[in-house]
């Protein structure tokens, strides 16, 4: 079995290097663009700035000009991903009902996840960064559907290297990097990390998802930005949780808004309050003195043992458990 898993690999290292030879085969989507401005201008007849434009990021992913001080908040804060449409927004809020198991039936649970995912790939008007998250998240989820939970983050591994022989020149691309690892997230740090969070009334769930994501794509994007936010975690915790909420909220906002304009605007009332308590906590911890660092060209092993250690804590918190 062992001499079959190593001969996959390296025939799919060699497939892999093959397609990186012959270019990559780019998908290109543009729909329902008409839709999404009508969408994003019904966004700003219903909530003030900067509120409309954080909405509009988030659900719809129109870039829209954020005031500056806010937009550095965000940097600061390593939130400033969080308010465009991708696909750690996409795991999070299908992570979110994924984990209504404890309501309603797993198998029920994981459909609505599946649903979420779908709704919200379709929302975004099937940009290729949502369609990939879509996929990878679609694909995990099938496995604990045929009651394959256990080899769910084989699926997605899987899925994720069939991906980069469309398109090889992905696997440096940071949607890419951040939509894997948060589904990763989702799929394996969160169910841990629910175990120890358990006894949180109605958030547990939520805050398993939002924190296991932001474990998984801190390095990355430190990488990337070359800033460490030392409030990075505490941020995200504190408002990861609402991002779900936000998205669901504002879609049916837009959605009753359609039929019923007093209806939209009621439900505006709770959209808005939940996004200027997301903007809150970004400027609060934002202006702390020790809000960041700068953050050189570590090298790659650095990284990989911060995931080692990650992996160590889990597997430890993993036997905890098993033996209380």
């Amino acid at each position: 079995m062992k001499l079959q898993l190593i001969l996959a690999i390296l025939l799919y290292v060699l497939l892999y290097f093959l397609r990186l030879h012959q270019g990559p085969w780019e998908i290109k989507t543009d729909v329902f663009s008409s839709q999404l401005q009508f969408l994003d201008h019904r966004i700003s007849q219903f909530l003030p700035s900067p509120q409309a434009e954080l909405l509009s990021g988030i659900l719809l992913g129109q870039n829209k000009n954020l005031p500056g001080q806010l937009k550095l908040a965000l940097r600061d804060t390593s939130t400033l991903h969080i308010v465009v449409a991708s696909g750690q927004n996409l795991s999070i809020v299908a992570g979110f009902f994924l984990y209504l198991s404890g309501l309603i039936k797993r198998r029920n649970a994981v459909v609505l996840g599946l649903l979420a995912a779908a709704g919200y790939t379709l929302l975004t008007g099937l940009q290729v960064p949502i369609l990939r998250a879509a996929l990878m998240f679609s694909a995990s989820s099938a496995a604990v559907l045929l009651g394959r939970g256990k080899d769910s983050w084989w699926i997605l591994i899987v899925t994720a290297g069939l991906m980069l022989l469309i398109n090889p020149t992905w696997i440096t691309n940071l949607s890419f990097q951040l939509s894997f690892l948060a589904t990763l997230g989702v799929i394996v740090v969160s169910p841990i990390l629910l175990k120890w969070l358990a006894n949180i009334p109605i958030l547990s769930g939520d805050l398993a998802v939002t924190l296991a994501a932001q474990i998984m794509v801190t390095p990355v994007i430190a990488a990337n930005f070359h800033q460490l936010s030392l409030v990075s975690l505490i941020t995200n915790v504190l408002v990861l949780w609402v991002i779900s909420f936000i998205m669901i909220g504002g879609s049916a906002m837009l959605l009753v808004g359609l039929i019923w304009q007093t209806g939209g605007q009621l439900l505006a009332l709770a959209v808005n309050a939940m996004l200027t308590y997301f903007i809150y906590i970004v400027e609060f911890f934002a202006h702390l003195p020790f809000a960041w660092e700068y953050v050189g060209d570590f090298s790659w092993l650095v990284w990989v043992g911060y995931y080692v250690i990650v992996a160590s804590v889990l597997i430890f918190l993993t036997a905890q458990f098993d033996n209380s």
